[in-house]
């Protein structure tokens, strides 16, 4: 039955231009709900990761291009990324649950008009995160394994304010050489929250956009006492002296002559999943090393 199955997915695989949802003049088969999943994939690194934290790592049959984390990804075939997922090798794979954001419409599309099962869960928030740990582990039966893991991820992020609360500054993915349009974490993100929970103020918390783009001008205007670069990918040391001499142009920004200009690097750093806890502690620590909080 799993082979016939297969085989009918390819073939309206092989035929799909672009949202696979008919096989010829043939209508789709009915999305097919496995009690308990044995099959899953998810696209997005933050699903993966809670997948993985659970302890499903040995259902887990496929990851997208971008996952990093644990190490036990690198053994899994890769299948793509939001804009370029490769479809034919999903349905070679024969999954029977592929967990979704709601910004992947098209893939959670895809799936159903093949019958597969379709889980959409959010990642905004970190509420929306300890959301889906629960609600992916009871689709996986594995209900204790999310409650554990949702406790653990709320403990780590208990609210515990710094001793002083200075407006604080983060740059997304920033170049060096280029403050023209930075990247900052704005309101109604998980960064903002992780800030809120530190005790300290968001220098673009008053934005309309939740990743405004600024301009130096905007920068000087805000005037944040710490400025914090979050990279996605570890640099030298070079690279990270590179990336906060920039900073040197505005001499007058209290970051800058208080001496707190600080590099968060990893590839947690732009993920709201499991390891946000760890990127609350390396907040936690880079404030506490700036002489801010030593002179309040």
């Amino acid at each position: 039955m799993a082979l016939l199955r297969r085989a009918a997915r390819v073939a309206c695989a092989l035929v799909a231009t672009v949202a696979l949802a008919t096989c010829g003049e043939q209508r789709p088969p009915e999305p097919i709900a496995s009690p308990t999943p044995q099959r899953v994939l998810a696209i997005a690194p933050s699903i993966t990761e809670i997948l993985f934290a659970l302890g499903l790592g040995d259902r887990v049959v496929a990851v997208g291009d971008y996952a990093q984390w644990p190490p036990q990804v690198f053994s899994k075939p890769r299948i793509g990324g939001l804009f370029d997922i490769h479809l034919e090798k999903i349905v070679e794979l024969d999954p029977d649950l592929v967990i979704v954001l709601p910004g992947e419409e098209r893939l959670a599309s895809q799936m159903r008009g093949l019958g597969v099962d379709v889980l959409v869960v959010q990642h905004e928030s970190l509420a929306d995160v300890e959301t889906s740990m629960r609600t992916i582990a009871g689709r996986m039966d594995v209900e204790a394994a999310g409650e554990d893991l949702a406790a653990a991820f709320r403990r780590d992020l208990t609210p515990d304010p710094l001793p002083s609360a200075p407006t604080v500054m983060l740059t997304i993915t920033r170049d060096a050489g280029n403050l023209g349009e930075v990247l900052v974490a704005g309101p109604d993100t998980f960064y903002d929250e992780l800030l809120q929970n530190l005790g300290v103020v968001n220098a673009f918390a008053g934005s309309q956009l939740r990743y405004p783009q600024i301009s130096a001008e905007g920068v000087v205007r805000q005037q944040p006492h710490a400025i914090i670069e979050l990279q996605p990918k570890t640099l030298s040391r070079m690279g990270e002296r590179r990336l906060l001499l920039d900073w040197e142009q505005l001499p007058h920004l209290p970051a800058v002559g208080q001496g707190c200009l600080r590099v968060i690097a990893g590839d947690h750093v732009l993920l709201p999943g499991p390891r946000a806890t760890r990127l609350y502690s390396e907040l936690r620590k880079a404030l506490l090393s700036c002489p801010v909080f030593a002179s309040r």
